[in-house]
């Protein structure tokens, strides 16, 4: 019998190599957590949203417009030259369940602790630098989307710049919709999609490897990002989401997202009190 823990049973075209990746991605989670806790003293709550916790209703709504809008664009894709689908290698129907399954029950808790670490705690850490919350903003996701790029591995600078533009698209709608909701939906539909597709074709550890990306590709992918943003923010209007929080009178006057902070610490104290919806 082959060694389950050998280097090729580890590969991501496997569901205990994909699930070795995700659960270890998964551990930004604890630590964004500990961060908080430990060292900021406070509830990790805030790195959800503005509300200090996660709004399930609007995530699931998120998710199913992310979903749309990420299916079409992906059907897309099979458009540009060459059209069609390429060879296909659809792998045993056991490896192909079981991939399956790591993709539905693991991706999304995956995208979720990207953005956590990314989007919410290191979003907040890098604006608490700037006294004020719109510069803050500005290098808050110029910083993270840069590191969320890099993080990534070898790639080509249009790979490198569809990475940038996902974490720069993801940190305007943090700062939109007043938490990681939308971010979440987005990324987590995109892995979704992306990552079904690999696993049927028996292409999930050449996707995870993959430096490099045509034009075409960029400009589709980059196009996806934005039509889903713009959509996210109308409907975040709409519902009526809390994007504001008043500031801790120590800290002077409320800002919008969830960037307002004393510089050099990023995590105030905050009161549920304190959270007002925008009316603008």
């Amino acid at each position: 019998a082959q060694d389950p823990f050998a280097e090729e049973a580890l590969s991501a075209d496997t569901p205990l190599g994909l699930l070795t990746v995700n659960l270890t991605i998964l551990m930004i989670v604890p630590a964004a957590l500990l961060a908080v806790l430990v060292v900021h003293r406070e509830s990790p709550g805030w790195l959800a949203s503005v509300a200090g916790r996660v709004r399930w209703q609007p995530l699931l709504r998120f998710l199913a417009v992310a979903f749309v809008v990420v299916a079409v664009f992906f059907a897309a894709t099979f458009l540009l030259p060459p059209v069609g689908i390429g060879d296909v290698e659809v792998p045993g129907a056991t490896t192909l369940v079981g991939l399956l399954a790591v993709v539905v029950l693991t991706t999304p808790l995956q995208a979720a602790a990207e953005e956590i670490g990314f989007r919410g705690y290191l979003t907040q850490a890098v604006g608490s630098w700037v006294a004020r919350p719109v510069p803050g903003a500005v290098v808050a996701a110029g910083v993270t989307a840069t590191l969320f790029a890099m993080a990534h591995g070898a790639q080509d600078p249009l790979l490198f710049g569809d990475r940038l533009a996902f974490g720069l698209v993801a940190s305007w709608l943090v700062w939109r919709t007043g938490g990681l909701e939308a971010a979440i939906a987005l990324h987590a539909a995109n892995n979704l999609v992306g990552l079904s597709w690999s696993a049927v074709t028996g292409s999930l550890q050449e996707s995870l490897d993959v430096s490099s990306l045509s034009w075409p590709e960029a400009a589709l992918d980059v196009s996806m990002m934005v039509v889903f943003a713009v959509i996210a923010d109308r409907l975040a209007r709409r519902w009526g989401m809390a994007v504001r929080r008043v500031q801790h009178p120590a800290y002077g006057p409320s800002g919008p997202g969830i960037l307002s902070g004393p510089p050099a610490v990023g995590y105030p104290v905050w009161r549920p009190e304190d959270v007002m919806r925008d009316d603008d």
